[in-house]
């Protein structure tokens, strides 16, 4: 009797853990368009890896703050050290953002 009371235990508590790993959801993933934070950060990623000196990178103002077109504009060092001001705009859907221009 004990043996498998032992038993019993174990599985429920090994069950109880499962379910606990497996976590629940609270609420569906907000598409990347509706989300300001992961926009800025994403877009200074892409923004960053076509500057000649991604730590220059100065974020002056993203509008609008959300949806699927969005302009950053920032300042950043140029080839002779100066810092100049500058225009990206990148488009995004659900889940990835693409840099259309820089200018």
């Amino acid at each position: 009797m004990k043996k498998s009371f032992k038993y019993f235990i174990s599985c429920f508590v090994f069950g109880v853990f499962l379910l606990s790993a497996a976590g629940s959801e609270d609420e569906p993933q907000k598409p990347l368009y509706d989300d300001e934070i992961a926009i800025r950060v994403t877009a200074e990623s892409l923004i960053k890896k076509n500057l000649r000196d991604p730590d220059s990178y100065q974020l002056i103002e993203v509008t609008p703050k959300t949806g699927k077109t969005v302009t950053v504009r920032y300042r950043a060092k140029n080839g002779f050290g100066g810092y100049n001001v500058s225009e990206a705009i990148v488009t995004c859907d659900e889940t990835t953002m693409h840099l259309v221009s820089i200018e």
